[in-house]
């Protein structure tokens, strides 16, 4: 639908909106009732799986027939909850596993991705690399350089570790196929006081899957913008602006995860945009509109100088 863009609870979200139409709830182009957008025979892996976006994503995937929803997260207790809840949803339609996992740790990502061929016998076919970390907003010097740090092992060694696990578990590591969707956020492309480490780390984020498109062209790759959800990883100066849906990920997934978004492989989508106008613009979009641009003057990126 049309919003009015002066509502003060979009203050963050028009300076990063592509298409006139605004969506902060699932559009029904995205329904997972609806057969299009079937999960059907398909295995998706969501790290940070255990709470909010991840945790909503795993429900969207079952109610579109998901033949396995394998949740990761650090935290068995909260993982084990999340599967009883996701059990009783799946009416046995779904197998869920839950794996605990450290993403930053490079044996537990190999040991996640193991556990699904181990389960399921044989690979994920989508990966929501979800698992991120985020700091108070405070300026550099007040951050212990361990938390600052943290942020970048989590949001991009991370991401990194996931990618090669995910990679390394199929048959032909050299040509592999399947998805890979990593949650991104808005910050990585705004300047805004307290966020250094969590904006670089995710501008970070958006190349990496950038490359992973260059130096994997048989790989699905996507970089998705979740909106402003109330969870518990939110800033309470957020909340006013805080109205989009956690299902609104997993829906975009599902429309990600098939043939339909190829035109967006490698590039930056969001859950408040409009799939059926960014279809318009197809060709522009495969022309790497929505991706990184570095200093775009230069000749080597096509431009004239001065």
């Amino acid at each position: 639908m049309f919003f009015d863009r002066s509502d003060p609870s979009l203050a963050s979200t028009v300076p990063v909106q592509l298409t006139r139409k605004i969506h902060r709830d699932v559009p029904d182009i995205l329904s997972p009732e609806d057969p299009k957008n079937s999960a059907k025979n398909k295995i998706i892996v969501i790290t940070g799986g255990g709470t909010g976006i991840g945790a909503a994503t795993a429900k969207v995937w079952i109610r579109a027939g998901a033949k396995g929803v394998v949740i990761a997260g650090r935290r068995k207790e909260v993982l084990d909850k999340t599967a009883a809840d996701l059990e009783i949803l799946s009416k046995g339609t779904s197998k869920i596993l839950a794996v605990v996992t450290d993403v930053t740790k490079k044996r537990d990502a190999d040991n996640l991705f193991y556990q699904v061929k181990k389960t399921f016998g044989q690979a994920a076919d989508v990966v929501l690399a979800n698992a991120g970390a985020v700091g108070p907003l405070i300026k550099p010097h007040e951050y212990a350089m361990e938390q600052w740090w943290r942020m970048f092992e989590t949001n991009v060694l991370g991401l990194h570790n996931v990618a090669v696990s995910f990679i390394t578990s199929q048959p032909k590591p050299s040509e592999p196929i399947g998805t890979i969707i990593s949650v991104n956020s808005m910050m990585s492309g705004l300047l805004y006081p307290g966020v250094s480490a969590y904006s670089i780390s995710k501008l970070a984020n958006q190349r990496y899957i950038e490359y992973l498109h260059l130096e994997y062209p048989t790989l699905r790759v996507f970089s998705l913008l979740p909106g402003i959800v109330p969870t518990d990883m939110s800033d309470p100066s957020f909340e006013p602006c805080a109205k989009d849906k956690p299902e609104q990920t997993g829906a975009l997934a599902l429309y990600l995860a098939s043939s339909r978004a190829d035109y967006l492989r490698g590039s930056l989508t969001s859950i408040n945009w409009d799939i059926e106008e960014m279809e318009e613009h197809k060709d522009e979009i495969k022309k790497g509109l929505l991706q990184i641009a570095w200093i775009p003057v230069l000749p080597t990126c096509g431009g004239n100088g001065f």
